[in-house]
């Protein structure tokens, strides 16, 4: 089962969701189907080394300004 983000086009609600084979998602406040799937970002595992230390200064909450996904890609957290 996937994990897909949506953008509600009724309400502006966005969400994540498993989507089964064969289901259509739903908006979890308006209900609606009428959704835009989101571009999702697949982390890169950190390297060992001097970018790995970086990345332990990170909270892995968003406590930096960017998820651990793009921290790893930037080089840096924050």
């Amino acid at each position: 089962m996937p994990l897909y983000a949506y953008r509600c086009d009724d309400c502006g609600k966005q969400f994540e969701t498993l989507v089964r084979s064969g289901e259509t998602p739903e908006c979890p406040v308006c209900q609606s189907a009428h959704l835009a799937r989101q571009l999702s970002l697949i982390a890169k595992p950190a390297s060992g080394g001097e970018a790995g230390a970086e990345m332990a200064a990170c909270d892995g909450a968003g406590g930096c300004g960017m998820c651990p996904g793009m921290a790893a890609m930037a080089g840096a957290c924050g």
